[in-house]
């Protein structure tokens, strides 16, 4: 157990007493995600996602997890399934606007971010975390169009990852 942090250790205890439970597994991935204990971060919210692969928010935030990480292949296998998601489905555009981050397509993952952003109308936190990555993106964009600026195409994803476990 996580003697310094008693949340933490409460959603191991969780965890343990009830292992195939999806959903405990995100809430322990995400509060791990929080403190950038990432490689813990992706084991558990990647438990959460086998054994639920309905949990799609925690599919979305392993994807900016993986991002975060600079693992651009793990990022668009984890997220692939969101694809098949309803069209007006907010998560289908935020996974969008990832997959186009990860090819350095800044201009589409703005699009498709502010639309996921404009259909959530269910999570604000996630929303929060969207309008921020997309606000950073803008600033990227803005940063490369000025020709006397530092040209730096890397844009920062290791925000609050939804404060999931804040609610």
């Amino acid at each position: 157990m996580d003697p310094q942090d008693p949340k933490i250790d409460e959603l191991r205890r969780a965890a343990v007493a009830d292992p195939r439970n999806g959903e405990i597994r995100y809430l322990l991935g995400a509060e791990l995600a929080q403190q950038r204990r990432y490689d813990e971060a992706v084991l558990e919210l990647s438990a959460a996602v086998a054994l639920n692969p309905l949990l799609h928010t925690a599919r979305l935030q392993l994807g900016l997890l993986h991002l975060t990480m600079a693992q651009p292949q793990h990022a668009s296998a984890v997220l692939a399934p969101l694809e098949s998601l309803e069209d007006d489905a907010a998560l289908k555009h935020f996974k969008r606007g990832l997959d186009a981050l990860a090819v350095d397509d800044l201009q589409a993952s703005v699009e498709s971010l502010e639309r996921g952003i404009e259909l959530n109308r269910d999570n604000a936190a996630l929303n929060t975390d969207m309008r921020m990555l997309a606000t950073r993106i803008k600033e990227t964009i803005a940063s490369n169009n000025d020709q006397s600026g530092p040209k730096d195409d890397a844009v920062r994803t290791d925000f609050s990852l939804y404060g999931v476990t804040r609610h």
